[in-house]
């Protein structure tokens, strides 16, 4: 049995040693040496801990031991022999061959992926090995921020080993990083996001312009969440040239592999298929792949660049039988979460109130804070109970708890997940962890809809636009199903203007406009944390760019934070000798009309034209001639509509005013690159009638001119 005052006295001893070193590690700068109470001894280069552990690097290799293990640790300078990384090069000249090569033919990269080299092994015993290599031609100086290397592993389950890392000259020489330069640190938590995620860190040195940096590391994952789970994704081609691109993946022999190769040619989509030994070793590779050249409005990498996704499952139905247990373990409305829905409800007299009530309690008290630790918070999320109570969670969090309390008010709503439209196309081919975010999907009277409260500025039934026209998986349901595009009348800007031309060309101007969807929430979030003057600074900003002799006299807008009503803006200014006049003529342009489509501005597109979803802008305008005026020219009515592209708009003559309509709208989030010079012209010729004048002309007396 062990002595309990001995073990107290050791762990106190620990932890007063622990505070110590947390409050001086900042200062700390040589290599310390632990003894372990087994009585061996390890030197390491940098340290870390929390309440139970300590993590480090001895070595090139990461490791963590629990607490309760180490005996002491010296912080004292020792002698010892420097560790040295592999040193040794044998391929040198042709990497710099490649590289040339390929800077011949692409001579404005800022740098050439020469060498980009992954392989997994999968073990019989579930765990698994990741190596990866990159050789890096540095063509530029933008290019130099390349040898500052960042690997993120959870040291609970992960362990990293540096195999080298070093600078590779056109002479042959190489220069090697020494292991006491690794760092290990805890990872990129922010304000908002806390994980328990770290960061093994160096930087090569004497990288320069010219040279290459060539660095390799191995990453095990010796404790996995689920030893069914292993899967990745892998990526052949960037925005720099890329010499070779190798994947390779080890499999027992009794184990298959299940992957998709989205983007890929034919030629490349399926792997060299051959045996080592008790292993099936499958290889894709790529060799002399050009650099992927940004376009504007353009799809994600992902859905542009050539890749490979695998994993160990042909569907989705050992994943649904992980999560489903442990989304309905957290799915439980308790006495607590009905009582705050019953008070949030009070007052609604609909079903429909009782839900936007609700979803906007869901965005607006539930503080958006991600904590991540296991399989069950990273995919499923906290219980309700605990959102609640704590005030604060992540998507998953918030769609738990929105759904939960949807459920007491008997609507039938689950967490689903989902990958935002501009991170590209989810795979749901195979069961992928491929999802960045969750929504909530909610089914109502044979209806079935999302709503986000991670948003803020979200008046019920719209949710964020980057998650429209997206594919869910639903855990719960066992189902996948996508998020509707939704029509463009739910995101509209509608507007509307009154405006009295005077003799001298001066313009007053009376503005209204009603918004809804994406467009309202973001007109509610730039206003809400403003104030009244700032506001008006703002406005005065924009009528300044048309004129700087304006007066203005009325800048307001509807209350931000009042959501049982769509969200308003109301101005008025006067322009001041804002129509030019030549001889008895007038020339007047509507204030703010012009439209400009910087997306069509290339004459040629390689891929695809994205939006973030569709929208709608609605323009009605009633112009007051100036006394004695009449029209001479008015522009000829225009409509296009095609099935990227909606518009109408013309300008009607009145006895003593014009009334001009317009209607453009974008039904679809994606043009396909074959439709790209159609959808061009088309836009282009909306933005020419919009820059389009009125021509007016003074006249002495009815049908005489002056």
């Amino acid at each position: 049995m062990k002595n309990p005052t001995s073990h107290f006295l050791k762990s106190t001893r620990i932890s007063v040693f622990l505070l110590f070193f947390l409050f001086f590690i900042s200062e700390w700068g040589n290599a310390a040496l632990i003894d372990f109470a087994d009585g061996k001894t390890l030197t390491i280069a940098s340290l870390s801990c929390d309440e139970n552990k300590v993590f480090g690097i001895a070595g090139t290799e990461s490791f963590s031991v629990p607490r309760e293990m180490i005996r002491d640790i010296s912080f004292s300078t020792k002698d010892r022999e420097a560790d040295v990384l592999a040193t040794y090069v044998s391929d040198i000249k042709p990497l710099f061959e490649k590289a040339q090569k390929l800077m011949g033919l692409y001579p404005d990269s800022t740098s050439v992926l020469v060498l980009d080299d992954g392989q997994f092994r999968y073990r019989p015993d579930g765990t698994n090995l990741y190596l990866y290599r990159a050789v890096i031609f540095l063509a530029k100086e933008e290019s130099l921020g390349a040898a500052e290397v960042n690997i993120g592993f959870e040291p609970t389950r992960q362990r990293v080993r540096v195999i080298h890392a070093r600078t590779l000259n056109s002479d042959g020489s190489v220069g090697v990083l020494s292991p006491d330069q690794i760092k290990i640190a805890k990872g990129s938590s922010g304000e908002v996001y806390f994980d328990q995620y770290q960061q093994l860190s160096f930087t090569i040195p004497d990288a320069h312009v010219g040279g290459m940096i060539d660095y390799c590391y191995e990453l095990e994952e010796f404790n996995p969440v689920d030893k069914l789970l292993f899967q990745s994704h892998f990526t052949f081609q960037g925005t720099d040239p890329v010499g070779d691109s190798i994947l390779r993946v080890y499999m027992p022999k009794d184990v298959p592999l299940y992957y998709v190769s989205p983007n890929c040619r034919e030629v490349n989509s399926k792997p060299v298929v051959s045996s080592e030994k008790d292993e099936t070793l499958y290889t894709w590779k790529m060799s002399d792949m050009p650099p992927i050249i940004p376009e504007p409005a353009m799809p994600s990498l992902s859905d542009v660049a050539p890749s490979v996704a695998f994993c160990l499952q042909k569907d989705w139905g050992y994943m649904f039988k992980r999560l489903k247990p442990m989304f309905e373990k957290r799915f439980v409305l308790t006495d607590s979460v009905k009582k705050k829905v019953d008070e949030i409800i009070s007052g609604a007299k609909t079903l429909e109130e009782k839900i936007s009530k609700i979803y906007l309690f869901c965005q607006k008290e539930i503080r958006y804070i991600s904590i991540k630790g296991n399989l069950s918070s990273n995919q499923v999320g906290h219980p309700a109970e605990d959102t609640l109570k704590n005030r604060y969670g992540d998507c998953t969090d918030k769609g738990m708890l929105l759904s939960t309390m949807l459920k007491h008010i008997g609507v039938e709503a689950y967490p689903v997940g989902i990958k935002t439209n501009p991170s590209g196309k989810a795979i749901r081919e195979l069961p992928i962890f491929d999802s960045d975010h969750c929504i909530t999907e909610v089914h109502l009277n044979g209806r079935r809809f999302y709503l986000d409260s991670t948003a803020t500025d979200y008046r019920y039934p719209y949710f964020r636009a980057d998650d429209h026209d997206t594919l869910t998986e639903n855990a719960m349901l066992e189902r996948l199903d996508p998020v509707p595009l939704p029509p463009p009348e739910d995101n509209a800007l509608l507007v509307k203007r009154e405006i009295s031309l005077s003799e001298d060309g001066t313009a007053r101007v009376s503005f209204d406009s009603e918004s809804n969807g994406p467009a309202e929430a973001s007109m509610r979030g730039s206003t809400r944390n403003l104030k009244p003057e700032e506001y008006e600074k703002s406005v005065r900003a924009s009528i300044a760019a048309l004129t700087a002799d304006y007066v203005l006299e009325i800048a307001t807008h509807s209350d931000p934070l009042d959501f049982s009503t769509a969200f308003q803006v109301k101005s008025a200014y006067t322009l001041k000798k804002f129509a030019p006049r030549s001889g008895r003529f007038m020339i007047f342009q509507i204030p703010y009309i012009k439209l400009n489509f910087p997306e069509v501005s290339l004459k040629e597109r390689k891929y695809d034209l994205v939006r973030l979803t569709s929208n709608l802008r609605k323009e009605d305008v009633n112009i007051k001639l100036p006394q004695g005026f009449s029209v001479r020219f008015l522009p000829a009515p225009l409509s296009i509509k095609t099935p990227f592209v909606e518009f109408d708009a013309k300008y009607v003559r009145d006895s003593d005013s014009i009334k001009f309509s317009s209607r453009i709208s974008f039904p679809n989030r994606i043009v396909p690159v074959v439709e790209y010079k159609n959808h061009q012209e088309n836009l282009e010729r909306i933005a020419k009638f919009t820059d389009e004048r009125i021509f007016m002309e003074k006249i002495s007396q009815i049908g005489e001119k002056k």
